[in-house]
């Protein structure tokens, strides 16, 4: 099986992407809903806090989708001045236990405030994490989390009984596609390296997609609507959606 996921954060986010496309994430996220929709995929995207507050009535049209389910990416992806204040003391944009239980019950709130919907998965934003994350994420009624990226994980792994952790077994696409700003002659040439075609990209995913599926795993994709859309206008990302297809695909909920 496969399970397809996204992050999306909000429109005043201003990313490395944002620059290079004019439709907002969550705008993204209905374009990338229709795709996976044409070839019957299950997905499930991981909105900010903020991003429900700024635009409701996109995110509640996505959260009704029935192959769509609906997790937690923070509250506002730490652009927030208190969250670069704890940057700099803390050396984690979390700072304290009580700031990061604050940042998760908002956005848990907040997205069921325009959802009516109750999240029950998270990932945090750029994977940040701290000693009690898991232990806050579950007293908040999170029962999965997709933070880990490791290819030598087939299934999810059980944190403690009702709590589980969904590693990205497959190759990630942000931080290894040659999209945006992210390209020669446009940045140094050493951020750069280990970046490649979104091409390329796919192709690895797919041969992780096929060994690990081969092997009896759940192989997870974290594919962004928005660098899928910089990269080439999502086509490469249909195609992805066509591969996946023969596999059988499920949320983030029901990897065991």
């Amino acid at each position: 099986m496969v399970c397809l996921t996204g992050d999306v954060h909000q429109r005043s986010y201003r990313g490395t992407d944002t620059p290079f496309s004019s439709q907002t994430e969550v705008a993204l996220a209905a374009k990338y809903c229709d795709i996976a929709r044409k070839y019957e995929v299950k997905l499930t995207l991981f909105f900010t806090g903020k991003a429900c507050q700024e635009e409701p009535d996109t995110v509640k049209i996505l959260s009704d989708l029935p192959h769509c389910e609906i997790g937690g990416h923070t509250f506002a992806a730490f652009r927030d001045p208190l969250s670069r204040i704890f940057k700099k003391v803390y050396g984690t944009p979390w700072g304290t236990t009580a700031h990061q239980l604050r940042d998760i019950q908002r956005t848990i709130a907040g997205i069921q405030q325009v959802t009516g919907q109750r999240i029950q998965t998270w990932r945090n934003h750029s994977y940040i994490r701290t000693a009690d994350t898991d232990h806050l994420l579950e007293s908040c009624g999170i029962h999965v989390v997709s933070d880990e990226v490791s290819d030598s994980k087939l299934f999810a792994e059980w944190v403690r009984p009702g709590y589980r952790s969904v590693p990205m077994n497959t190759l990630p696409d942000h931080e290894h596609i040659l999209h945006g700003k992210y390209q020669y002659g446009k940045t140094k040439p050493d951020r750069l390296i280990h970046r490649m075609p979104i091409t390329e990209w796919a192709d690895r995913v797919k041969s992780g997609i096929r060994s690990i599926c081969n092997q009896g795993g759940t192989a997870t994709v974290l594919a962004h609507p928005m660098c899928m859309e910089v990269a080439d206008g999502m086509v490469v990302f249909e195609e992805l959606c066509q591969y996946i297809q023969q596999y059988g695909t499920v949320w983030l909920s029901e990897v065991q």
